[in-house]
């Protein structure tokens, strides 16, 4: 890795709070609870368990989640995670980042959407104060369930959550069937950010055009919309135009996307040919536990496959940043420390 990777500001709009543990806190945390169900508790058998194999890929590896989740019940141990996330990505040289949970999963001994929720809002405050990083954090409500309505009544309720996502499996869980939901959002002037991975080909419309989504989560799968003839980019369909012209952020994990089947390496991902069209690419880690990657080494391997530079690097930051969710005095005044 080039040294200007670790240093050069970075940016991240993707990053599950659940999904980003440290394999240490994981393992204190389960043994000050009592939490007996982890494969182990010695730290590179516990790491190695969590990654993905060969033939058992992220996408469908979910017991690592119930072990996060399982530990994430009490105020004090969502403040901690969330501490943790932002010391870590700010080590990272990240500048900026958005953290994204579903609050109704932790839920299961007894505490309040209002204390689950202001455990990590109060993380985020103190993070940003001591860790030197500028943060927010969105809200997910999952696509197979019908609680939709119900999460983004919590975005409504505490201002300082910056958006509202859905996540979860996309065949069989059309986004339309929470257009309550995120019409809902929409009137009450709640950021929205909606997953629309590979799975579903008329994803991409259902997000932006049926839902008004102002953000795609990972949103590589538009790639197969647009056509490339003698270096000009057609559009073949109306929803890769409207991404398109409206500058929209695609979200885009490469790592994660590659674990979970979607792409054979990082080489092969759509965000090189996305990025000459000129699409509003930006790189972030989805999963920093479950893939094991770090956004040094998610840039790293981005730089390194499409043959980027520190100039391409801090285009994307601060494009990234200029997407962001957070308040738009705290963003202009990070935007204003960079220089391009």
């Amino acid at each position: 890795m080039q040294d200007w990777i670790k240093t050069v500001p970075k940016a991240v709009l993707h990053d599950h709070l659940d999904g980003g543990l440290r394999v240490e806190t994981l393992i204190e945390l389960a043994n000050q609870q009592g939490y007996k169900s982890l494969p182990s508790n010695n730290h590179d058998e516990l790491k190695k368990w969590i990654q993905p194999k060969p033939n058992k890929s992220l996408a469908i590896n979910l017991e690592a989640w119930d072990h996060t989740i399982g530990v994430m019940q009490d105020s004090d141990s969502i403040y901690r995670v969330t501490m943790e996330a932002l010391e870590d990505l700010s080590n990272d040289g990240v500048v900026y980042a958005e953290l994204r949970f579903a609050p109704l999963v932790h839920t299961f001994k007894e505490l309040s959407t209002s204390e689950i929720i202001k455990s990590v809002v109060n993380g985020i405050k103190d993070g940003m104060e001591k860790f030197d990083i500028i943060a927010g954090v969105i809200l997910c409500a999952m696509r197979q369930e019908k609680n939709s309505l119900e999460v983004v009544n919590l975005c409504i309720e505490h201002s300082d959550v910056v958006g509202f996502d859905l996540a979860g499996p996309e065949v069989g869980f059309s986004v339309l069937n929470h257009d309550r939901a995120c019409d809902l959002a929409l009137e009450n002037n709640v950021n929205v950010t909606l997953h629309a991975d590979w799975e579903v080909p008329e994803g991409i419309k259902e997000v932006v055009l049926d839902s008004k989504a102002k953000r795609i989560g990972h949103g590589s799968q538009i790639i197969n919309d647009i056509s490339f003839e003698n270096e000009k980019v057609t559009f073949n369909n109306e929803a890769a135009k409207y991404v398109f012209d409206n500058n929209i952020a695609l979200e885009l994990c490469p790592t994660s996307n590659v674990q979970c089947g979607a792409f054979a390496n990082v080489s092969e991902h759509s965000f090189g040919k996305l990025y000459e069209a000129g699409f509003n690419v930006t790189i972030n880690t989805d999963n920093r536990l479950m893939s094991d990657i770090s956004m040094s080494e998610e840039v790293n391997n981005v730089v390194e496959s499409f043959d980027l530079t520190e100039k391409d690097i801090l285009k994307i930051t601060k494009n990234t940043i200029e997407a962001g969710f957070v308040k738009p005095d705290l963003k202009n005044k990070l935007l204003e420390k960079l220089t391009i």
